[in-house]
């Protein structure tokens, strides 16, 4: 995607006086680096719906009877299954535990969403400074402003990392009880099939882990762009500032343009950054909210189905909503890349503007003088 903004080069005095110039001022087309939805974002949000079913097979294939987990050896201590004398108490157990980590992951997400909307005020907090007020403000708020952003993408990573050690845990948990199913029974289809649904369950919550760790990847890409906004702009600008400050004298127009013409690639990548991972949490709720927290809340109830027609219309059901869910979560990923797409052309023009509007006011105010 290409932006079209007005590329210059200012000569000013280091002193900063009233004769800064802007000496060129060209028509430039440069290509931005632009976060992008990984291809496999679908597969990621599905797993969701998928461990949901997959658990729910689970309740009804073993709601006719009730088996033990126990092992053979006397002194064999189980490290997460709580009830090794009863499958279906286990069964309950993972419904329990999943839920658990769902909720927690959903109560995150809305977390992030929250303090993703906070960076673009942030950044455009950071160019009204470097604007319009006067130099030992801009030295005083801007640090702070850039602290404020660079806190939010720390305050997400510890957020994913939690979530990827609950899933390491819920991981261990079916895990225990494959092994367990295993040893304690001949194989038979019965078991192999429970086995296999658990092996799969597995897979999935692997992927619902990955997409903790797509968002620590994303953090950590956001945090570098501020790291470098820091270490390269802020302090070229701070001492400017103190040059100014010290001779009692403004921070010029042309100045200030171009401080804020040297950040603007990093604050459009900065909030490119942060919109992604607002479109990452907030799909994922919408799909959590529809598709996933209510069913595996109420799923435990399956265990408890009393005749075999009422498990047939149940199996036949999840089929259905499955399928239905499959599709309906195609069109809604489908359409927040759309969104996505959109709203960093938005972007971009938003600043290509604001740039445009600081060099007609610079020009105005030098044909003024």
């Amino acid at each position: 995607m290409k932006f079209i903004y007005f590329s210059f080069f200012i000569i000013f005095d280091l002193t900063l006086s009233s004769t800064t110039t802007l000496s060129d001022l060209n028509v430039d087309t440069q290509t931005l680096a632009q976060p992008v939805i990984e291809e496999n974002w679908e597969e990621l949000l599905v797993a969701g719906p998928i461990v949901v079913n997959y658990i729910s097979n689970l309740m009804i294939l073993n709601s006719k009877r009730d088996f033990s987990l126990k092992s053979s050896s006397p002194n064999h201590v189980y490290q997460y299954i709580k009830y090794p004398n009863s499958f279906r108490n286990t069964l309950a157990q993972i419904a329990n535990e999943i839920y658990a980590v769902f909720i927690r992951a959903h109560s995150y997400m809305d977390g992030i969403q929250l303090s993703t909307q906070q960076i673009p005020k942030d950044l455009k907090t950071i160019l009204k400074l470097l604007k319009s007020v006067p130099p030992r403000t801009i030295q005083a708020l801007l640090p702070i402003a850039l602290d404020t952003i660079e806190q939010i993408p720390k305050n997400i990573a510890k957020s994913a990392n939690i979530m990827i050690k609950e899933y390491d845990s819920l991981t261990l948990l079916l895990q225990e009880v494959i092994a367990a199913m295993a040893d304690t029974h001949a194989v038979n289809n019965s078991v192999l099939m429970n086995m296999n649904i658990l092996v799969n369950a597995t897979k999935e919550l692997s992927k619902m882990q990955q997409q903790w760790s797509e968002i620590i990847r994303y953090q950590n890409i956001l945090t570098t762009r501020v790291e470098t906004i820091r270490e390269t702009v802020l302090n070229e600008l701070m001492d400017t500032i103190k040059n100014v400050t010290s001779t009692n004298s403004e921070l010029s127009a042309a100045a200030r343009t171009f401080f804020v013409s040297k950040m603007l690639d990093k604050i459009i990548e900065i909030e490119q950054d942060a919109h992604l991972l607002y479109i990452m949490a907030k799909t994922y709720n919408d799909i959590s909210n529809a598709y996933i927290v209510f069913q595996i809340a109420n799923v435990s109830k399956l265990l408890v189905l009393p005749t075999e027609d009422e498990r047939q219309t149940a199996m036949s059901q999840l089929g259905e909503t499955l399928l239905f869910t499959l599709a309906e979560i195609s069109q809604i990923v489908l359409e927040q890349k759309q969104q996505y797409q959109q709203r960093n052309q938005e972007i971009q023009e938003e600043y290509k503007q604001f740039i445009q509007q600081m060099m007609f006011e610079e020009l105005a105010a030098g044909i003024g003088k």
